[in-house]
């Protein structure tokens, strides 16, 4: 049975007659016969009683119409929906992003821009880790990741596509004073008590960071662990410590932190876009938008 037997038969009890559906179908009346003829073959019944020229439909027929109807209904309903998907005009995205990165640059640009171009489609915003992320991406549970490069990440299974290098600063209290608006030195430093984060929240960014601290001399004091930079900042403006931050948490400064470069302290933090190998249509339009932005 094809979605041809359905209109057919449709047209037929919807027009009275198979001459008159097959006028509205344009089409020779005997194909239209044929295929009636095929239909009910193939169910083992009636669905209509001939009558000289005239067709009536039996019991069975009118119960077969109505959900004909509905199929073909339901048909014409999913075309349009992928059609609408196909252009862009409708569907939905989950994305993932670090809300450290969101408050300027690539990301928040981005978004922006996609949202008025392609208003119909929904973006379901994920906030989660750079590490969970990727997770996310190669597990298909979300679409696209805006992350910091990390060990987990697989060229051979990911599209990776680098947007731009952060580094990382000194965040301080504001009541913490040092001397001068220049570089700060290790003897600035030296001491100093440092919020951290664990190892296994991104493990190569970790490693990354301590390594550079150990490289200037400091031997840091690590009071207390937080799992995001949100948090570790709000330790930072309660005194509780300092911490190394991604220089992008400048463009949102928290009331009561100061941010200061460290003098020969350099921790490149390349920033990604990932998908999937082979994105969806509308994971590609996002795609476009975001190498279009030159941050």
């Amino acid at each position: 049975m094809e979605l041809r037997h359905l209109r057919y038969f449709v047209a037929v009890a919807d027009h009275g007659g198979i001459s008159h559906a097959a006028e509205r179908l344009n089409i020779a009346q005997p194909a239209v016969s044929r295929q009636i003829r095929d239909l009910e073959f193939e169910l083992g019944f009636d669905l209509l009683l001939r009558e000289g020229r005239r067709v009536v439909l039996t019991d069975a027929g009118r119960t077969f119409a109505e959900r004909a109807r509905s199929i073909l209904r339901d048909t014409e309903d999913a075309a349009e929906a992928a059609r609408r998907i196909s252009t862009g005009e409708a569907g939905s995205l989950r994305v993932g992003l670090l809300e450290a990165a969101s408050w300027a640059g690539h990301l928040p640009l981005t978004l922006n821009r996609f949202k008025r171009r392609h208003d119909g489609i929904t973006l379901d915003i994920r906030p989660m880790s750079s590490v969970a992320q990727v997770e996310a991406v190669l597990a298909g549970e979300i679409d696209a990741a805006f992350v910091y490069r990390q060990d987990n990440i697989s060229n051979e299974a990911l599209a990776v596509h680098p947007l731009r290098t952060d580094n990382v600063v000194l965040a301080a209290s504001k009541d913490l004073v040092f001397d001068g608006d220049e570089l700060l030195t290790l003897e600035d430093i030296d001491g100093l008590p440092i919020v951290s984060f664990p190892r296994s929240v991104a493990p190569a960014y970790h490693d990354q960071l301590f390594g550079a601290l150990k490289s200037i001399g400091l031997e840091t004091q690590i009071v207390q662990e937080a799992v995001d930079e949100t948090t570790m900042l709000s330790l930072v403006s309660a005194g509780v410590g300092c911490a190394f931050v991604n220089s992008t948490n400048m463009q949102r400064p928290p009331l009561g932190v100061q941010f200061r470069q460290v003098n020969g302290l350099s921790v490149p933090i390349e920033f990604l876009f990932l998908t999937q190998k082979s994105p969806g249509s509308l994971t590609q339009l996002l795609t476009n938008t975001v190498l279009e932005i030159d941050a």
